[in-house]
């Protein structure tokens, strides 16, 4: 059974085309699904659908969106709507089990062999709140998206929305409602079976996000990777075992150091002075970071977040 990947991204970023050459270099026969806008439609190594053909129920979700986050509206928002252009995609295409990435995941393993042992569960998460690579079938799915909606239009979990927000307002945190908190909510209060892959098994695991521990060895704020036969692998705190990464998941300001993490088409990793020069100081690299800059200028609650975030 094939197992296609659907990732939902918005603009041509620094980090997309290698996340998606890493896809495909560990995928060479997978259909990889690209639900974005015209700045992607350039890479023919894989799908590329528009997502305004997509985009019904995320409209109608759009419609019933209350924003209750520190983080910027349309950020959240589509955090939400991908779900909903998730949902109306594999209808129309008639996929029965999919696995869903966020843009910001290499990826290291064939989906189709890692994934076949999950197809008997509804979805799998990685650290209860991380969907960032989440085995879904149809019917999981519209149940998921059916879960959000409720989210806004049934006044109890309205309420408790709400509490939660004007909570972490009263103490001056970061932070609000975001896809990650109704993953958790909708394995709390709905009849699903689910698995944790980011628990270690067999001496495997995907990664939740880089940035956070979760029992494993930190450097610099993040995971520290043991490169062994050109695969990522971690160690493990209380019994110093390594376990082998299928995935890394780069949220926030660690998609900079992306490049750290990638194999080249020979599946050969690469470290050094001179190599973290070169793309620390690409085009690529220097313009996304220039990016942020003026983003910040003209958001200035941007630098406050950022500041706080640093101060915690």
């Amino acid at each position: 059974m094939n197992i296609p990947i659907i990732i939902v991204h918005r603009g041509d970023t620094f980090y997309l085309k290698l996340v998606l050459e890493q896809i495909r270099l560990f995928n060479p026969h997978t259909r990889i699904c690209l639900i974005s806008d015209a700045s992607t439609d350039k890479y023919c190594f894989v799908e590329h659908y528009n997502i305004d053909d997509y985009s019904k129920g995320a409209d109608a979700f759009k419609m019933a969106y209350i924003h209750m986050s520190s983080n910027p509206y349309d950020y959240e928002l589509i955090c939400f709507q991908r779900w909903f252009c998730i949902r109306d995609f594999v209808k129309t295409q008639k996929i029965e089990n999919f696995l869903c990435m966020d843009s910001d995941v290499l990826l290291y393993c064939n989906i189709d062999e890692v994934m076949q042992q999950y197809i008997s569960y509804d979805f799998t998460t990685c650290n209860k709140q991380g969907p960032g690579c989440a085995l879904f079938n149809i019917s999981s799915i519209s149940d998921f998206c059916e879960y959000l909606m409720s989210m806004y239009t049934e006044d109890i979990l309205l309420n408790k929305m709400e509490s939660m927000y004007q909570e972490i307002i009263d103490n001056k945190q970061l932070g609000g409602v975001c896809d990650m908190v109704a993953f958790v909510w909708f394995q709390d209060n709905t009849k699903c079976n689910v698995i944790d892959i980011a628990i270690p098994t067999n001496g495997t695991c995907f990664d939740g996000c880089i940035t956070w521990g979760q029992g494993f060895e930190m450097e610099d704020g993040k995971k520290k990777v043991y490169w062994i036969d050109n695969l990522p692998y971690g160690k493990l705190m209380n019994d110093q075992s390594l376990v082998r990464f299928y995935c890394l998941h780069f949220q926030g300001r660690s998609k900079y150091s992306m490049y750290k993490y990638i194999v080249d088409e020979h599946k050969v990793h690469h470290s050094g002075f001179w190599y973290n020069l070169k793309w620390s100081l690409s085009k690529e690299i220097l313009g996304a970071r220039l990016k942020g800059i003026k983003k910040a200028i003209h958001n200035p609650q941007m630098i406050v977040n950022f500041v706080k975030a640093k101060l915690k």
